[in-house]
């Protein structure tokens, strides 16, 4: 199969995901893994074998998440591929990956947040507040419209559209006065992106503007922490006073609590009180308690 011929192939599977309403940038994520995949493989992609792909996986030196990654973008373009009569039977379906194991939150501290929105560039500090006061992605903060902002209304709220968000599922989130007034000194648009290029481009940032930004700023300060440590802090404090992790969720917009739990820290003072104060049987009290 010629370059040309593989390319027309390629752009036929990507403008199929556009059809489906995928997202721009998982359009653009499934371009570049299939990009590379045909790189690293010794024939074209329709006439890669199961071993050969299964010696492209082996050659993948990438963290277990970003292999599972890769592997998800050949697997669906292979089924693509079998839906639409180019091949018989997906290469893709018996490569192995990696168990990924759950991850603990990994919340700022509030010192840390405090010290780092006073002193923001004034670019900057709106995103640390989204993401820190109401838990938005970086995608979501580069996606955001003045419409989908109801700061007037008797319970503000911010509206995360569809196409905004990971997994394209619409949510509500509740705005607090701190937010609103943060967001109207930044200054608000009255309509269209709420944060715009500052390359004289039309369109949105791109969201690894938001995230790479922000967290320059946050490295230089000393800090340790990304921008998606501010979510996870959301997701903890919102937790916090209400200990209703199926409320968090919501907030988060997970389409799994066990996500959510990745999310939102316990208190650990709280845990120690409670671990204390399970009750042991008399004759298994230690000798000193006696």
């Amino acid at each position: 199969m010629r370059d040309d011929a593989q390319g027309l192939i390629v752009m036929a599977h990507l403008r199929q995901l556009e059809l489906r309403g995928q997202s721009p940038d998982t359009v653009a994520c499934r371009r570049r893994a299939l990009a590379r995949m045909a790189r690293a493989l010794p024939v074209p992609l329709l006439e890669a074998s199961p071993a050969d792909l299964l010696a492209w996986r082996a050659g993948l030196s990438v963290g277990p998440g970003t292999v599972v990654g890769y592997v998800s973008h050949a697997r669906e373009f292979y089924r693509w591929a079998v839906r639409s009569g180019l091949i018989e039977s997906s290469p893709a379906e018996r490569l192995p990956v990696p168990r990924v194991s759950r991850r603990l939150p990994r919340p700022i501290g509030e010192d840390a947040l405090t010290a780092a929105v006073l002193a923001a560039p004034p670019r900057v500090r709106p995103w640390l507040v989204l993401a820190g006061w109401a838990g938005l992605r970086a995608k979501e903060i580069a996606y955001l419209r003045r419409e989908c902002l109801l700061e007037t209304q008797r319970s503000p709220v911010l509206i995360v559209a569809a196409e905004a968000t990971k997994g394209h599922a619409e949510r509500v989130v509740p705005l607090s006065g701190f937010v609103i007034r943060e967001l109207v000194i930044a200054g608000l648009p009255r309509s269209g992106w709420v944060f715009r290029r500052r390359d004289g481009q039309p369109g949105p940032n791109r969201p690894w503007i938001v995230s790479q930004l922000s967290n320059a700023y946050l490295h230089d300060l000393g800090i340790a922490d990304t921008l998606h440590s501010l979510r996870h802090r959301f997701g903890t404090q919102a937790y916090a006073r209400r200990r209703d992790l199926r409320m968090v969720q919501e907030l988060l917009g997970h389409a799994h609590p066990g996500t959510t739990a990745g999310y939102a820290a316990y208190d650990k003072a709280d845990a120690a009180d409670v671990v204390e104060q399970l009750p042991v049987p008399r004759h298994l009290r230690a000798v000193d308690d006696i």
